[in-house]
């Protein structure tokens, strides 16, 4: 093929490559930057199972049930798996990823203790607050949001001044080219042209700068305070994939590795997986955005109303924060305008004046949300049609829809893309309302928001959708236990979802194995813990709640027909199922597979209540006239008086002098407090079950068992449960149970009372010993005289791939043979 003499070229094919050499260059980088690096042999696959209790897959694997587990236990060892004080999830992974106890990672539970900071720096009396996420406001700049476009970056910085004048000036350039190279006009009409449209796009980027904040609020951050063991082998230059791993969200990329976050991992909305129901039910009045709440964990009832069979609505997501900073930056420079005395008395009322104004937006801004549409119609044979973001569906009751794909937009540059499904709910017979159930505003993972990535680095999101060939759930908490637990859809509904949860994890995994770009793989199901959290009291005939004729409907699960008693051994003959899959079709010979869990499960029967039981003994005393409003958040408590409180699930704190604001407890006597204390606790016996048992198995002094520099955000004892107790709902968010007295007063109530509740599975503030989860290995393992324990997983993993565990590890490597 003969090439034409390139100095002959016309000029503007010559004007032409020289714009595209830069777009060359870029692609050449990027496919030279994909090669994948070279196999290696000996990789570690690493299987957690939230929730996998030793108990039950124990048991199930000595009736046959689970073949693979008991294969896999053959080649190496199945083995019980110590967890950590509380068995609470986000604690539990915190500590099984990096091999540190939560005193080392900073994450003490789902719920701790706060002593909130006054405007004048005093503290505050103790309140429960969220322990595994903090709410925080960024500033948006490389620092905070190094993924962000280039572009809101640079107008976040100066409001587009620096992107003006480089653009101006780029684009005088290039329409310089254009003007004078190809189309041939003269030098000064092609300079004026190019000069006044440079002029028109510098404009343009400073008006640009009112579309993007300075600062995002509501941001969902994690406090883990150490690294996970795939960051450690990643800056040893190993290469690391984690799929769905608790408490690995909003963590600075390393280079090697690539995680997709799982628990912990907000919505669109910035919540914990906000869902929603809208129906035409005459009782409910609240529309959107604003909806009913009144006792719904995360969910929101909208009303709303059909004419000629057609109801327009929207879909309310996530907070105007565009808005807010907009407001803000004005408010900032009246309220400068306001205290310049030297502008004269009619500028300063003026900006006076305003400062209400935009004080006013701003307080009505901070409770507005944006929205995006949403069409329903009714047809003539009883099903609904559903349009959202462009896409419309068809559902018939019963029926969930595939993907929608709804935009939220707070600016022209700035969009927040969610994914959701929804569900047209059966009819209660005798009832004629229509109920659609709405799920979370999941993240969409193929347009990850930059102030909020789903994965690290931000594209391996975009990257495992491409590899799915679809979109996926993201949010950290995937199943639609809550909904249930608040009653507003059945079982069945809830292990629809389940099911869908597991079957997408299982095909990301799956697309990660297949791929040769990893020296360790860690991937994570959710959904044992989900399942035994919401359907023991179909499992226990023991349970309160249990109704045999409930627990035998039927329903089609992973393609068989069971009950609902049969749910929880259905979903461990899936973990066999994908523990088979792995050994069968990706384990090479020299890799070595490790299978854990966080924890493990028993029935949650009875509620303990702490405070109640702390006030019964006289530890506690609460303030004169008390009433059924001061029942919740610690409200209640004598602070002159009390010297132990209790919130959070299972913790129990000392009101100690120099740390409580009111601390009536010497330091010196807080150890012999706490030791009297978990000695009567140890006494604490109940007949619910027809048998006088004890209550309290175990009560671990933190202080005994934990060392690191987040102590203080723990307890001073953590209460461990016999099987089937856990501490009570209203425990949680420190609250006790009252009762009224003939005289209309109010004094406590029961200390042990049913578990009334769907959420009829637990684990967490019961003894660990009795929720140990499972371990397992395809090599023979020298089991330590203790036990092997979630904390010798990161360092074995390291030593697995030649790597010296950190010195902030508490446990040694297990031995492999």
């Amino acid at each position: 093929m003969n090439l034409p003499d390139q100095r002959r070229a016309p000029r503007h094919r010559r004007a032409l490559l020289l714009l595209l050499l830069p777009l060359l260059f870029l692609l050449v980088h990027v496919t030279a930057a994909a090669d994948p690096a070279p196999t290696q042999d000996g990789r570690v696959i690493v299987l957690g199972f939230d929730g996998g209790d030793y108990r039950t897959a124990n048991e199930m694997m000595q009736r046959g049930e689970m073949p693979n587990l008991a294969r896999l236990a053959g080649q190496g060892v199945f083995a019980p798996l110590g967890t950590t004080e509380s068995a609470e999830s986000p604690v539990a992974w915190a500590a099984l990823n990096s091999g540190q106890n939560p005193s080392k990672t900073g994450v003490p539970g789902f719920v701790m203790r706060e002593l909130p900071e006054g405007n004048d720096g005093s503290k505050g009396d103790p309140m429960p607050a969220i322990g595994f996420y903090e709410n925080v406001t960024r500033k948006v700049d490389a620092e905070n949001m190094p993924e962000a476009p280039w572009y809101v970056l640079s107008l976040a910085e100066d409001g587009g001044v620096k992107l003006a004048i480089f653009g101006g000036l780029i684009a005088l350039v290039g329409f310089m080219v254009i003007f004078k190279l190809l189309l041939r006009l003269k030098l000064f009409v092609a300079f004026g042209l190019s000069a006044v449209l440079a002029v028109a796009g510098a404009f343009g980027a400073l008006s640009a700068g009112e579309h993007v904040p300075r600062e995002i609020p509501g941001i969902v951050a994690n406090p883990i305070a150490v690294d996970s063991f795939w960051e450690v082998a990643a800056k040893q230059g190993k290469r690391a994939v984690v799929l769905e791993a608790a408490m690995c969200w909003d963590r600075t990329p390393v280079e090697g590795a690539r995680v997709m976050a799982g628990l912990g991992l907000p919505d669109v909305r910035g919540s914990y997986g906000d869902w929603f129901v809208y129906t035409d039910d005459p009782y409910e009045l609240e529309k959107p955005p604003k909806g009913n709440t009144k006792n719904l964990t995360g969910g929101t009832v909208f009303k709303i109303n059909f004419r000629d069979g057609r109801a327009d609505t929207v879909l309310v997501g996530p907070v105007d924060f565009v808005a807010l900073d907009r407001v803000q930056r004005e408010l900032d420079e009246q309220r400068t305008i306001q205290d310049q005395t030297e502008r004269g008395y009619q500028a300063t009322d003026a900006a006076a004046k305003r400062v209400k104004e935009l004080e006013k937006q701003l307080s009505e801004l901070r409770g507005e949300r944006v929205t995006t549409p949403m069409v329903l119609e009714k047809t003539d044979d009883g099903a609904l049609s559903v349009s959202i973001g462009g896409r419309r569906e068809t559902l018939t009751p019963g029926k969930w829809s595939d993907w929608y794909e709804p935009v939220f937009e707070l600016s022209p540059l700035i969009k927040a893309h969610a994914i959701t499904r929804v569900k047209l709910l059966e009819q209660v017979p005798g009832e004629d309302r229509m109920e659609l159930f709405v799920d979370v505003m999941h993240l969409d993972p193929r347009n990850p928001l930059f102030w909020q990535p789903a994965s690290q680095p931000m594209a391996f999101s975009k990257d495992l959708a491409a590899r799915a060939g679809r979109p996926f759930e993201t949010v950290g908490w995937a199943c639609i236990t809550h909904a249930y637990k608040d009653k507003k859809i059945d079982a069945v509904t809830m292990l629809q979802d389940i099911e869908y949860t597991l079957k997408w994890r299982e095909m990301l995994t799956r697309r990660s194995l297949e791929s040769d770009d990893w020296d360790v793989l860690m991937t994570v199901f959710s959904t044992p813990d989900r399942v035994q959290h919401m359907t023991y009291h179909f499992y226990d005939e023991g349970h309160p709640l249990y109704d045999a004729e409930a627990a035998s409907k039927k329903l089609k699960f992973f393609g068989e027909e069971i009950t609902l008693a049969e749910a929880i051994p259905a979903i461990y003959r899936q973990i066999d199922r994908i523990i088979g899959m792995v050994m069968d079709e990706y384990l090479a010979p020299n890799d070595v597979l490790l299978v854990c869990a966080d924890h493990g499960f028993q029935s949650f029967r009875y509620q303990v209540s702490l405070n109640t039981w702390l006030e019964h003994e006289g530890y506690l005393v609460m303030k004169e006239g008390v009433t059924s409003r001061m029942n919740q958040g610690l409200a209640f408590v004598d602070w002159e008086k009390t010297r132990a409180y209790a919130l959070g699930l299972g913790m129990i704190y000392l009101n100690q002098q120099g740390r409580e604001p009111r601390g009536i407890v010497p330091a010196a006597e807080a150890p012999a407090l706490a030791r009297e204390i978990r000695d009567r606790l140890l006494m604490l016996t109940d007949d619910s079950d027809g048998n006088e048992m004890q209550v309290v198995e175990e009560v671990a002094i933190l202080a005994d068992v934990h060392d690191g520099p987040f102590l203080d955000r723990e307890g001073d004892l953590m209460v461990g449960f016999r099987p089937h107790y856990r501490v009570s709902w209203s425990t949680t968010t420190g609250g006790i149970e009252l009762a009224k007295r003939g005289d209309g007063s109010y004094g406590t109530g029961d200390v042990i009372f049913p578990n009334d509740s769907h959420w009829s599975g637990s684990h967490v503030s019961v003894a660990p010993s009795s929720v140990t989860g499972m371990f397992a290995c395809n090599r023979p393992v020298e089991v330590p005289a203790s036990g092997v324990h979630l904390l010798h997983i990161a360092p074995t993993t390291l030593r697995l791939l030649g790597i010296d565990p950190p010195p902030g590890c508490d446990l040694e490597p297990l031995d492999l043979r």
